[in-house]
């Protein structure tokens, strides 16, 4: 399955925005949030918004191998695998919770 993906989520840098469209813009605060928006943007912008199920396995394993504690380390790891999960059509979910826990 194909997830599409808007551009206007993470607000990561003044180069470009990331996913889903979420209520207000996250800023990185960590390194693990700040590699996980550079990955991400990485994806959308390679892939135009819209994530094949290869841009999916890439984006998920680059996730899955950010190194990161707590709740940053569940958030990324909730997002990679919801980029796997056949039976998740919207990423608004694992992107709400990934601003959440990311946000500044």
């Amino acid at each position: 399955m194909i997830k599409i993906c808007s551009a206007a989520l993470l607000a990561a840098s003044a180069f470009g925005s990331l996913l889903l469209s979420p209520a207000a813009p996250a800023y990185a605060q960590s390194p693990a949030c700040g590699a996980a928006v550079d990955a991400i943007n990485a994806a959308i912008d390679e892939s135009g918004g819209n994530l094949d199920p290869t841009v999916q396995q890439s984006l998920a394993a680059k996730l899955s191998a950010i190194q990161a504690d707590g709740a940053e380390k569940e958030a990324i790891a909730a997002y990679a695998r919801a980029l796997t999960d056949d039976k998740v059509t919207s990423m608004d979910a694992a992107t709400d919770e990934l601003n959440r826990v990311c946000k500044s």
